[in-house]
């Protein structure tokens, strides 16, 4: 009997198969690993725009301490890459606005991106 070349029907089904798998599992992969990227991307472009704004407003602490509102109101640049973000920054008095309490100060920024919802909070506390 002479010895037949090449790959068997069966043979290539299995290699086909296998390479099938390897596939797919390798996309699974890609994808997470995508994803976790973009996430990672999302909340370094928050962190960063939440720093600014914190920044921005630590001059405006009062001594004594007042709450007061932001000026100019907080804003997140139109070209930010976040999906539905939201910004709330605020100047208060943590400890009181009379006596020891009121030479501390607080800024407190909240970056809110994506869907859901997810947060980034930056918060200094001021001593006048």
């Amino acid at each position: 009997m002479k010895h037949q070349e090449g790959f068997s029907a069966v043979e290539l089904l299995i290699t086909l198969f296998i390479a099938a798998i390897f596939i797919a599992t390798g996309f699974q992969l890609y994808s997470v690993v995508l994803k976790n990227g973009t996430d990672a991307n999302q909340r370094s472009i928050a962190s960063g725009i939440a720093y600014e704004n914190l920044r921005r407003y630590v001059p405006q602490v009062t001594n004594p301490c007042t709450s007061i509102a932001p000026n100019p109101a907080p804003s997140i640049p139109a070209n930010s890459g976040l999906s539905n973000p939201s910004i709330t920054v605020t100047l208060d008095c943590p400890y009181g606005s009379g006596g020891n309490g009121g030479l501390v100060g607080r800024v407190y920024v909240s970056v809110k991106y994506g869907n859901p919802q997810q947060e980034v909070v930056h918060a200094i506390y001021v001593n006048n």
